[in-house]
């Protein structure tokens, strides 16, 4: 009798995989949801200074950090015994983007030194792999205080923790899932549970370190990039052909005053991978380390490594391109009867020479809010019906 039991408990634990004790494995629409809903605290607190109607029910924003570094920010959530940590994206400050233009790869597990203070750092076991090093210095600069805040977690008896965040914010939850999952026995409690959710994210790290990060947190299904088809920022960090492009816009970036995000992004969206390319990493990241200095004391970083290729991680939950709201050029044309019966126009009165209308531009597909009203129409086609405001008039 006792074999027979120990027989069908066996085969219930291979046909039934064991609960993770509040994150179970595999894709949950519903934690996705609730987590670009999170994402889009910073948006709504940037626009509207008041993030209560983008919060998801239940949730209790637990605290929010000061900014460190280049302009990072993150806030801690809990729900039951779930705990969030959701890392904001890019600001429109130069240090914001420095941090993503700092792009050079840096060995996986290295040291670095940042006034006076040693970071040991491991984001991946495989010597061969290697990582961005702006993002690498992100978790430098916001490690300590993060540590501080998963040990207040597990003193609550908090365990199972999400990491989340949209665009830099989606990189920097992946870069954090991978340096906790190699820190040394005994650092953090073993009844940790991770789980992670990034969306648009840039990529972080080589193919070798893809693969790694793939193998262990992909392949378990603990880990989530969630990207619109149309965002080209998950195909970024950028390599360009162009030498003039990356001087020019490394040392706007850096020194001028005449910095542009969006021109940055649009006049380099060629991804070139040439011998190159190397070279002029290392230009971009002596400059870029000149810039940091003037912010910090003391800056040093393990000397980059000659692999230049990004791949992406795997776990990729794809959506369809964004619909951009049907919105006129020229409006005057509702109030000309002889034009209205010029232009057909389809069973919602919507006209059909899309000419007239005007098209969305690629930030539109990358913003927080479009991503999540994207998740609603995909996942939850009733709470999208439901949805008074399907895009924000700040993202057209």
């Amino acid at each position: 009798m006792a074999k027979t039991l120990v027989s069908i408990s066996f085969f219930l634990f291979i046909i039934i995989p064991p609960s993770f004790g509040g994150l179970d494995p595999g894709f949950e629409k519903t934690e996705a949801r609730d987590m670009i809903m999170i994402c889009n605290s910073f948006t709504y607190l940037e626009l509207y200074q008041d993030d209560q109607e983008i919060l998801p029910e239940g949730y209790e924003k637990r605290y929010t950090s000061g900014t460190f570094g280049m302009d990072n920010k993150y806030q801690v959530y809990v729900k039951g015994n779930v705990g969030v940590i959701n890392f904001r994206g890019s600001t429109d400050k130069q240090l914001s983007w420095i941090e993503n233009f700092h792009a050079s790869m840096i060995p996986a597990k290295g040291t670095i030194k940042v006034e006076g203070r040693r970071f040991e750092y491991c984001f991946a076991k495989d010597t061969a792999a290697a990582v961005h090093s702006g993002y690498a210095l992100g978790i430098e600069f916001l490690e300590q205080e993060l540590m501080s805040q998963v040990k207040h977690l597990n003193n609550e008896g908090i365990f199972n923790i999400i990491l989340t965040g949209h665009s830099q914010g989606g990189a920097l939850a992946n870069m954090f899932r991978a340096y906790l999952e190699n820190l040394p026995h005994g650092v953090l409690s073993r009844k940790n549970v991770f789980k992670t959710y990034a969306f648009a994210t840039p990529m972080t790290g080589n193919k070798n370190f893809a693969k790694e990060y793939n193998s262990r947190f992909g392949a378990n299904g603990t880990s989530f990039n969630i990207v619109n088809e149309a965002d080209i920022i998950p195909a970024f960090p950028v390599n360009y052909n162009d030498t003039n492009y990356i001087r020019d816009n490394v040392n706007s970036l850096l020194y001028g005053k005449s910095f542009s995000v969006k021109k940055m992004l649009i006049d380099g969206g060629t991804r070139i991978f040439d011998d190159r390319i190397s070279q002029l990493m290392g230009y971009v990241g002596k400059s870029v380390n000149k810039k940091i200095g003037k912010e910090v004391s003391e800056l040093e970083i393990p000397a980059r490594v000659k692999d230049i290729n990004y791949f992406p991680l795997e776990s990729r939950i794809e959506l369809g391109e964004f619909e951009y709201p049907k919105i006129l050029k020229d409006s005057s044309i509702l109030e000309n009867d002889s034009l209205m019966q010029v232009y057909d126009r389809d069973g919602a009165g919507n006209f059909l020479n899309q000419k007239l209308y005007k098209s969305g531009s690629w930030p539109f597909q990358h913003k927080p809010h479009n991503y999540y009203v994207a998740v609603l129409k995909t996942w939850f086609p009733k709470e999208y019906e439901m949805l008074e405001q399907k895009y924000l008039p700040e993202n057209l």
